[in-house]
């Protein structure tokens, strides 16, 4: 079969040939068979080859929902550490953005394991679409309250903000909030307004805030 495109690269931790797919007079090498694979994140999936490298170079070729096809969901890991999850779906080094956002959105074990009950095939852009679908999701219907966010930002203003708005965000990001005004206060107003507002806007429209306060004076 042809090879294109890998749209899944994670790992095949395991293989095994079961049923031909139907009775062929054609010669052995020509027979088409099912195969199961248990991939990296311990789902198995269902495919077709004429042998082990066709049918894995099929599953390479990504889901179908008829001839490649999960068949059994991971089962739930209550000690799936992020980067246990990095390391299953094989995250290079150089994806930063990628391993950045997966620690701040997939904060707890419960996102983590929804994640991989999700996603379908395992490749960058897949990865990165079902990241930031989650974390739009997270800010309009499961963001920290306002009780944990005030607490925290209390605490640890950088990782209260990181945590509220689901960005990285670094000491420098945080001066320039507080510089123009910013507080807990004014985050939680502006995440009711707008759920999924950058920290850069939320910046934007405090120093506007700000500017405007001096102005009147």
């Amino acid at each position: 079969m042809t090879k294109t495109a890998v749209a899944n690269k994670q790992a095949i931790i395991d293989i095994v040939r079961t049923n031909q797919v139907w009775e062929s007079e054609e010669a052995a090498e020509k027979e088409l068979y099912y195969y199961h694979i248990i991939d990296a994140l311990n789902r198995k999936w269902e495919t077709i080859g004429l042998n082990v490298s066709d049918a894995i170079q099929v599953f390479e070729n990504g889901n179908d929902n008829q001839w490649t096809r999960i068949i059994e969901s991971a089962p739930y890991n209550s000690g799936l550490s992020t980067n246990d999850l990095i390391n299953m779906l094989n995250v290079s080094p150089e994806a930063t953005g990628i391993r950045n956002d997966m620690q701040i959105i997939l904060n707890t074990v419960e996102r983590r394991n929804s994640f991989i009950s999700r996603i379908v095939n395992v490749n960058g852009e897949d990865t990165f679409l079902l990241l930031h679908q989650m974390k739009d999701e997270y800010l309009q219907h499961d963001q920290l309250t306002d009780k944990q966010f005030m607490q925290l930002y209390t605490v640890n203003p950088v990782e209260a903000l990181s945590m509220y708005f689901l960005l990285p965000i670094d000491i420098i990001s945080y001066w320039e909030w507080r510089d123009c005004g910013g507080t807990y206060e004014k985050a939680i107003q502006y995440k009711r307004e707008e759920p999924l507002m950058p920290f850069i806007q939320a910046i934007e429209r405090a120093e506007d805030e700000a500017m405007d306060m001096a102005a009147g004076c």
